[in-house]
């Protein structure tokens, strides 16, 4: 009788839970073709040949400066600057909505 009061109790959690909305929702669209505009959001970010710390600077991003994300990597976002047209890699933590 105990362990069915028990068993009753968590489905009833449970379903409460459910109803009132315990989610979470993570956005994994991969950007459009033509790529999303994010603005630099740190002073100064390197933009890399590849997407890691070891890798060649290309060039340098400034903040506010636009960049098109054409797809995400393991933390870093494959971008080309719009202003310049310089592609490469950047850490995505640095991108900022427009």
């Amino acid at each position: 009788m105990k362990m069915r009061l028990v068993t009753v109790l968590a489905m009833g959690l449970l379903l409460a839970m459910l109803a009132v909305g315990c989610s979470v929702s993570v956005d994994l669209t991969p950007p459009p073709p033509a790529g999303y505009v994010r603005v630099v959001g740190a002073d100064t970010v390197n933009v890399r040949t590849c997407p890691a710390p070891s890798c060649e600077v290309r060039t340098v991003a400034y903040r506010g400066q636009a960049v098109r994300v054409y797809e995400y990597q393991n933390g870093w976002a494959r971008i080309v600057v719009v202003d310049s047209g310089a592609p490469g890699w950047i850490d995505a933590r640095y991108l900022r909505r427009p």
